[in-house]
């Protein structure tokens, strides 16, 4: 119940931690008194944009399969699922990396290239968070017995399931957060 009520009241901070990113946008945006907030050279590469989202996506929808595999209690479909997130979430990390290096902008480049960076960075720090969290729970279960696999207190989907369901609801949150980020900030010109 504890871990419920604290990713819920995570997941309302990182909302309303966000909100100041939007907020700078549209303010930036409409304040525009020199024309700079979005100079015709600080067009943020899409293609970047869309790979770091399918991998954003793509790492919440495996994990999602992956959570709903850890009721039977064996572990296995477990343990790939929740590999396979922590794959592309890390996926997700090296192309927001990479799309820095090949930026043809730097953050003093008008309104719009400082709320890029600073959106995008804060959310690679929260998306490498939880990607941290898949990775402990992966490892959890790794290190977890197959003697203890059954429905007593020591089996794996005992101990793991509350820990992954308050990830979910941090993920889900964050890939609304990814979203948002994209129109805003690839799409909206």
């Amino acid at each position: 119940r504890n871990l419920a009520v604290g990713a819920r009241l995570l997941a309302s901070g990182v909302v309303f931690f966000f909100m100041a990113f939007v907020f700078a946008f549209f303010y930036l945006r409409a304040l525009n008194t020199n024309h700079d907030f979005h100079p015709a050279h600080t067009n943020p590469p899409t293609g970047w944009g869309v790979a770091i989202l399918l991998c954003v996506l793509g790492s919440t929808a495996v994990f999602e399969l992956a959570r709903r595999a850890l009721d039977d209690g064996k572990g296995s479909p477990w343990r790939i699922g929740a590999l396979a997130a922590l794959v592309l979430g890390l996926a997700a990390v090296v192309v927001q990396c990479v799309e820095y290096y090949n930026l043809p902008f730097g953050a003093t480049d008008g309104g719009l290239a400082s709320v890029f960076l600073g959106f995008t960075v804060v959310f690679g720090v929260f998306w490498l968070g939880a990607v941290y969290w898949i990775e402990t729970l992966w490892a959890q279960s790794v290190r977890q017995p197959a003697s203890a696999a059954g429905d007593g207190v020591g089996a794996p989907s005992a101990q793991l399931r509350p820990s992954a369901d308050a990830l979910a609801i941090y993920l889900y949150v964050l890939v609304l957060v990814e979203l948002f980020a994209f129109v805003l900030l690839y799409l909206v010109k």
